[in-house]
């Protein structure tokens, strides 16, 4: 069955203390979808859409080289790993530092990793190892989570390693001014940094005035950190980030006439440098599941309608995280036919392709009414698509990829908070009806699994779409 993926991302379910936008008189098409269909809440912990697409295409709710890392860890490849070894005996003749600059999400499985790295390296706690925490969300709505992630470092690692400079993944990547930088690293050198007690009275600070986590200037919360002229850098990334500029001015440093920088680095996964020859530990993979794969399996092919600027991100995470030309996957800039009902109407019922992707996004929106008015134009796409494919049995998936925290002006000029939590998902199917399905609860990664399930029902792989049982449909008509 034909099946189209309907996502508005940005949108979601509204929390007790957002400003209401919701109004069947906005989205009457979504309220009666609602209402008529199969309807859920999703979680999601992403706030772009490349990430979206990330764990919707490899069916993750994390980075997928966590997993990588989980598997060489559980196999006991890390401690064996050469250039761990390598780490280990330069920490241990040079008697200098490691420095780990550390990206940190809202996940604590950067904390289990770090354990297993650390113990393979300072199992005698005879090494003077500092983390440094590179923050990378976006939401100052993170700033909690991110607050519990440093907060087990802290009892987790303390045995093994410190805390020591506090900064956003903004300041240090290649886009960052190079007098930033230098500024960062300064501050490594002197130790004449921002100071605090606690990194959560800093961070909530930071909350308070809603900072993105990203764009944090350094702090610092212990002292000793200082990088010296033997000392290693290790960058634990997850994602392949360009750092030219910061390695560059650190292989720059002057320690003074007769001494030499020897400055040594290593990353966790490949980055991008000024001469590539950065030593990491594991290799980027293809994932072993994407939306290219699961359609190769069942013979189909898809549409995406995006807007040109997603189109690479977008193709990257559909073919497992390589960047190729897939003939079983096109694309449709929407620049100029986004809210065009009939051209949309048009190119879902001509176009060959049994599965159709249309991204809509809300999130550039500066006020109420503009976010209003934004909503309403979608809803009219939808109604159109409603009432001209679900008589010819198609599926419809309404969802989105990610929520909104947002502060807008409305008509009084006033500011009200805009806050979109969970995420819908709505599933109209002629044969996969309210009576004798449900939707259960889970994450953004579950969303193309609907969508199979809607295209191909012999689909096996476990779904959140699942058949009531007898006493269910008694007792919830």
């Amino acid at each position: 069955m034909r099946t189209v993926l309907f996502l508005v991302n940005g949108f979601g379910v509204e929390r007790k203390e957002s400003y209401t936008i919701y109004d069947p008189s906005i989205l009457p098409t979504f309220d009666m979808m609602m209402k008529r269909h199969i309807f859920n809440r999703l979680k999601t912990n992403v706030f772009n859409i490349n990430d979206g697409y990330r764990n919707m295409s490899l069916e993750l709710n994390e980075l997928y080289n966590y997993y990588v890392y989980n598997r060489e860890a559980s196999l006991g490849k890390i401690a064996d790993n050469e250039n761990v070894i390598k780490i280990e005996k330069d920490l241990s003749e040079k008697k200098s530092k490691l420095h780990l600059f550390c990206f940190i999400d809202t996940s604590n499985q950067v904390v289990d990793n770090l354990k297993v790295f650390l113990k393979s390296i300072n199992a005698e706690h005879n090494k003077t190892i500092f983390i440094h925490p590179v923050l990378t969300c976006r939401s100052y709505e993170e700033i909690p989570n991110i607050e519990d992630v440093l907060s087990n470092i802290t009892i987790e690692l303390g045995e093994y390693a410190k805390i020591g400079i506090i900064l956003g993944l903004s300041k240090i990547l290649n886009s960052a001014p190079i007098t930033e930088i230098n500024f960062l690293l300064r501050n490594m050198i002197s130790e004449l940094c921002e100071k605090w007690t606690s990194f959560k009275q800093k961070l909530d600070v930071e909350y308070g005035m809603k900072h993105e986590p990203l764009s944090v200037t350094p702090f610092a919360v212990n002292s000793g950190f200082s990088i010296q002229e033997n000392d290693i850098c290790m960058i634990w990334n997850y994602d392949n980030v360009d750092l030219t500029n910061i390695i560059r001015e650190i292989k720059k440093i002057n320690y003074g006439e007769g001494k030499e920088n020897k400055i040594g680095f290593y990353s966790l996964f490949p980055i991008k440098s000024e001469d590539n020859q950065i030593s990491h530990l594991l290799d980027f993979e293809i994932s072993e599941k994407s939306l290219a794969k699961n359609m190769k399996k069942m013979g189909f092919k898809t549409l995406v309608m995006t807007k040109k600027k997603d189109i690479n991100g977008i193709n990257y995470y559909l073919n497992g995280m390589q960047m190729v030309n897939n003939p079983d996957i096109t694309y449709i800039s929407s620049e100029d036919i986004e809210y065009n009902k009939e051209t949309i109407v048009n190119i879902v019922n001509t176009y060959e392709q049994d599965f159709i992707i249309l991204n809509y996004d809300i999130t550039d929106v500066d006020s109420v009414e503009s976010l209003q008015e934004r909503l309403k134009k979608i809803d009219d796409v939808l109604g159109a698509l409603y009432e001209n494919t679900t008589k010819k049995s198609y599926s419809i998936v309404v969802s989105s990829l990610y929520g909104m925290t947002k502060t807008l002006e409305c008509k009084t000029g006033e500011m009200c908070n805009v806050l979109y939590g969970n995420v819908p998902i709505i599933l109209a199917d002629g044969f996969i009806t309210k009576k004798d399905y449900l939707i259960s609860e889970g994450n953004i990664s579950d969303i193309f699994k609907v969508c199979y399930k809607c295209l191909y029902p012999k689909y096996s792989e476990e779904s959140i779409l699942d058949r009531k049982n007898m006493l269910y449909r008694l007792f919830f008509k």
